[in-house]
């Protein structure tokens, strides 16, 4: 059973999971078809973005704490945790000669269970 608090960050954590997805998305599919980007590279740019975006929304309103350099740092460790998993899941469809969008899919499915308790247990431990 999940207590009143964890549901409360765990429902922030999923919401602004949800934008994140989309400005990932939206930057990683502009980047490969619009600008020829090859989709390792415009997988990391769009991971840069949409960190930044979800260290701010996550710790204003999931975690409810402050923005330090420290936490950010955590933030980002178990970012490129993730953005290894991402990379890896776009690797192995390029080798299967998926789209690479199935790659991405892959990890957008791995990732959020993975970081939400990865920042809950040492991120924002209080």
């Amino acid at each position: 059973m999940i207590d009143r608090e964890t549901g409360r960050q765990l429902t922030g954590f999923s919401l602004i999971g949800v934008f994140n997805t989309i400005i990932h998305l939206v930057i990683v599919i502009g980047l490969v078809e619009i600008f020829f980007v090859h989709p390792m590279p415009a997988n990391a740019i769009a991971f840069i973005c949409a960190n930044l975006f979800s260290f701010w929304a996550n710790s204003r309103w999931s975690f409810q704490t402050t923005l330090t350099r420290q936490r950010y740092l955590r933030f980002f460790i178990v970012s490129l945790i993730g953005l290894l998993v991402s990379i890896s899941a776009i690797a192995v469809s390029e080798v299967l000669k998926w789209h690479y969008l199935i790659g991405v899919a892959i990890s957008f499915c791995i990732m959020p269970f993975l970081t939400f308790i990865a920042h809950r247990l040492w991120t924002y431990k209080k």
